[in-house]
């Protein structure tokens, strides 16, 4: 087990140096299209946090009716 591990292992700097290969391949998004994401992410966010909200309202009114205790 150990000598497969000492075979797939690589030293820091070619760690570093593959790394940096890989991140040079990546197609990193626009400026404008991360704005776009992070709007709609928090639009989002806000909705189901509303949603949320409601439904936890309703729910409680209900068993407060239910059980007489409002």
């Amino acid at each position: 087990m150990a000598d497969t591990d000492k075979k797939n292992s690589v030293g820091p700097v070619t760690f570093a140096r593959q790394v940096e290969a890989e991140g040079r391949k990546v197609t990193w998004t626009s400026t404008p299209e991360t704005i776009q994401a992070t709007i709609m992410v928090v639009i989002m966010s806000v909705l189901v946090a509303a949603f949320l909200f409601l439904a936890d309202q309703v729910i409680a009114a209900l068993i407060r009716f239910i059980t007489g205790l409002g």
